[in-house]
């Protein structure tokens, strides 16, 4: 979303068009401006860039719209018949349809303050843009220089673990790479870093990618498709794994209400993690619920039932191994026929440790915040 009008007050550099300086100032004073020809120039610009399976839009509005918009659309459904009314003071125009409205009419609702204390409430991404003769083309940014950044304060979602690049798109669009961070000063001081390849215009973004908006406290009962839950539950079955590397298993919440978790194998080293639960560790689950099930974006470990394993067959008195007749028989000496009772499970330590676990950031959502900025 673009506020318009005369800057006044200090102002800060926020991107380059070609070596033009973009600047943003700290205040502004109303002005007259001309809305239509405003949208008739963006308008042209969509019309002749847009993919022709896309549903773009465009909103002009007087003022902010209201900021339970921007929370219904980012947590649920937002209704034809609310953006209709919503927008009926706006300006607005949709190419190939309305979808693009709804995203449109969402951020003009955002202010990038929630009602969150202490906690993350929006983070920037500065966007470098190729020249367009090489659109389409593969993208020459190195591992070494996202690595370089990718170690710098407040900075996420660069890399991997295993050093893969994150940051850069693989789709034929006109983005050189997304920079990612919670202070937009250490992004433009540092963005030159990445290269070898340079973008000829970069602007930044204040944004609401890791803030974990999407999320809202449900039980298992409340679950409905399409909705993105933070919930507290058990582990309530065994890990099951399916062709393709994919995980599942079944929660219950304290009201023995159950639930069917999946973990894909995007997820990668995440899935190790859910191999070792059993029946009554305790999680909270943060994910997506689609076709009843909820797909894990990123899970904490509160609690962990003791671990037991079982012992050695007993020795019977006549130096031989004795052995199991059968799951809750007694041991019998094959040799002497003598019989033991069974010895009591052996407790073991789990090699798990609680708090919270996430998938690569190259398969994380945009939305979801990474647990390197929630310590």
């Amino acid at each position: 979303a673009l506020v318009f009008g005369k800057g006044i007050g200090s102002k800060k550099l926020v991107g380059e068009i070609e070596g033009s300086r973009i600047v943003m100032y700290s205040e502004y004073e109303e002005k007259l401006y001309d809305k239509k020809s405003i949208l008739e120039r963006i308008s042209k610009l969509v019309i002749n860039n847009s993919k022709i399976d896309s549903q773009p839009g465009i909103v002009i509005s007087d003022s902010y719209l209201p900021e339970g918009l921007y929370w219904q659309g980012v947590r649920d459904i937002v209704s034809r018949e609310d953006i209709d009314e919503i927008l009926s003071n706006c300006l607005t125009f949709g190419l190939r349809g309305s979808r693009g409205l709804f995203g449109a009419a969402c951020a003009l609702a955002w202010s990038g303050y929630s009602q969150k204390v202490k906690d993350l409430n929006f983070t920037w991404e500065l966007i470098g843009y190729r020249d367009k003769d090489l659109w389409g083309s593969e993208r020459n940014i190195s591992s070494e220089t996202v690595s370089s950044v990718s170690k710098l304060e407040g900075v996420f979602s660069c890399n991997d673990d295993d050093g893969k690049v994150a940051m850069v798109p693989n789709s034929p669009c006109p983005v050189l790479w997304g920079f990612r961070g919670v202070n937009s000063e250490v992004l433009v001081d540092n963005f030159k870093v990445l290269g070898p390849e340079k973008p000829t215009r970069w602007l930044i973004y204040q944004t609401n990618q890791a803030t974990d908006d999407h999320y809202c406290f449900q039980d298992i009962l409340d679950l409905k498709n399409g909705s993105s839950i933070w919930i507290d539950a058990k582990v309530s079955s065994e890990v099951e794994t399916i062709q393709g590397g994919h995980r599942f298993f079944n929660i219950e919440d304290m009201d023995g209400n159950n639930a069917k978790c999946a973990v894909f194998e995007p997820s990668k080293n995440l899935r190790n993690i859910v191999d070792k639960f059993i029946s009554g560790d305790e999680l909270t689950i943060c994910g997506s619920v689609i076709d009843e099930t909820i797909n894990i974006e990123k899970l904490q470990i509160t609690s962990l039932v003791p671990r037991y394993t079982k012992p050695p067959n007993p020795i019977c008195t006549c130096g031989k191994r004795t052995h199991s007749s059968g799951r809750l028989s007694k041991y019998r000496c094959v040799s002497c026929g003598k019989k033991y009772d069974r010895p009591p499970q052996i407790a073991i330590s789990s090699d798990l440790e609680l708090g919270w676990f996430e998938p690569p950031a190259s398969s994380r959502r945009h939305l979801t915040k990474p647990i390197e900025l929630m310590r």
